[in-house]
């Protein structure tokens, strides 16, 4: 196989794709630049390859106890309506301390501003105290304009946080590695405890989640909390 005229440009062409340019951009910074003879074919192939072989680099963050608490909400399993003989599937809160990945689990049928604030209350008792920040989507229930630098928190919520001395760090739109962990926290019980269950009550499954934390999740790190 003939070696591609762009073999001799390899580093500068790895270097340009990890801050995520272009093929176009790249080609057009060897002709004017290094004086590349060849086509634009010939860079996009090049390219694909190395996109092909080389997965995607991401720097490992690490965390201090107490520093950061991740939430968001999910699905929980169906569950009775009162009143009815219907089922629906409530929302299931998560609040996870992102040292030791312990996590507090918990449904509600609906949410609101007040709800969410209330949730986060009963996160802190639960693990006996409160996070430096608390890391979030951009949910309606806690932010009313997403900003990367100066987002705008709905006044329940903003004071809540203000009272605990925590503060909040909203995730940017689109990007679900800053969520992560409490991604894969609700996720987990979805595909294990809560899978293939009903329950009559939303006090029952808060029941059998309570159950499943203190007797399953939770072992996954022995007396490890924050």
């Amino acid at each position: 196989m003939a070696t591609s005229l762009c073999e001799p440009h390899r580093d500068f062409i790895e270097a340009q794709l990890r801050l995520k340019r272009y093929a176009m951009a790249i080609y057009q910074d060897l002709v004017d630049s290094h004086g590349f003879a060849g086509q634009y074919n010939s860079v996009k192939r090049f390219v694909a390859r190395l996109r092909h072989k080389e997965p995607e680099q991401f720097d490992r963050l690490s965390f201090l106890p107490g520093e950061e608490m991740q939430v968001d909400y999910g699905e929980g399993a169906p569950t009775r309506v009162p009143g009815s003989d219907r089922r629906r599937k409530p929302r299931l809160f998560v609040a996870t301390l992102r040292y030791s990945r312990a996590s507090y689990r918990c449904v509600v049928w609906k949410s609101s501003q007040q709800i969410w604030a209330e949730l986060h209350e009963r996160a802190f008792r639960h693990f006996g105290g409160c996070p430096q920040y608390v890391v979030l989507d951009n949910l309606k229930e806690g932010v009313i304009t997403p900003d990367l630098y100066e987002p705008e928190l709905n006044r329940v919520y903003a004071a809540t946080l203000a009272h605990y001395g925590v503060v909040a760090d909203t995730a940017r739109i689109r990007d679900p590695n800053r969520n992560c962990t409490v991604e894969h926290a609700i996720g987990h019980p979805q595909a294990t405890a809560l899978k293939g269950r009903r329950f009559e009550s939303i006090e029952a499954q808060n029941a059998f989640l309570a159950h499943w934390e203190r007797n399953w999740a939770a072992t996954r790190a022995p007396g490890l909390r924050w």
